[in-house]
């Protein structure tokens, strides 16, 4: 089971071997978060982003986390409204993941908070490695446009994993639905080539810019091993690159 991507694994048998239920331990987990003031993504369907957050407190006394919320006024009140929402960050150890139910600290204001949660999910690094492509020249995923007419759609590569990618997408030319799965794309990384693979939507940023574009995430479906291994090479060599630079 692959964790690279910065949305959340649905629960299951496997997922739980990674779960948390010590409250020193939790609490701990948390106090790392907040201290090293790690982006938190919050979602509150399956798959859809509402925002990122960060922690400003842990107060393990009240059992209480008091958050940052997003700056957009909707946005946070969709995330506070919500009776669930599920929070996604990585730090130095790899990702990790709770659910927590928000309400507004004060009226009006930018903070929320939640209980702390009874069981976090821990993921290994190894699993969660990821490298943002920002700087990587003509770094594309081609994918098919709808009708048949063998067209494809250039979308920007954001980051990518060896269980994924994000892309950088626009409603008029390609509207994903989470959930759905995406046959006969093509990944073009600078200095490796092309590769065609299967993605299933997992999640969908908020739009933003005047073209409206928003970053979808996806994760790979029925890699064959070779391709597997190539990608897991090309990320550790991207982040072997950086960590050299830096």
């Amino acid at each position: 089971m692959g964790f690279p991507a910065p949305f959340p694994e649905p629960d299951s048998p496997e997922l739980q071997r990674f779960a948390v239920f010590s409250s020193d331990e939790i609490v701990s987990r948390l106090r790392a978060l907040q201290e090293a003031a790690v982006p938190l993504n919050a979602f509150v369907d399956p798959g859809a982003l509402v925002g990122v957050v960060t922690l400003r407190r842990v107060d393990a006394a009240a059992r209480q986390l008091v958050f940052a919320a997003p700056a957009d006024e909707g946005l946070r009140g969709r995330l506070v409204g919500a009776p669930l929402t599920t929070f996604v960050g990585f730090d130095d150890a790899g990702k990790v993941q709770f659910g927590a139910a928000p309400v507004p600290r004060r009226a009006g204001g930018g903070e929320f908070t939640t209980p702390i949660p009874d069981q976090l999910f821990r993921l290994q690094r190894r699993s969660a490695a990821r490298v943002r492509l920002e700087g990587a020249k003509a770094a594309v995923c081609r994918i098919p446009v709808p009708g048949g007419t063998g067209e494809r759609e250039a979308l920007r590569l954001l980051d990518i994993g060896a269980g994924g990618v994000a892309v950088l997408a626009y409603p008029e030319r390609f509207e994903p639905i989470i959930g759905a799965e995406i046959d006969d794309c093509r990944l073009d990384l600078p200095g490796v080539g092309g590769a065609t693979v299967s993605l299933r939507v997992r999640h969908l940023g908020p739009q933003s810019g005047e073209g409206r574009e928003r970053c979808c995430g996806c994760e790979f479906v029925r890699m064959a091993p070779g391709l597997q291994s190539m990608l897991a090479r090309y990320v550790e060599d991207r982040l072997d690159s950086l960590r050299a630079a830096g």
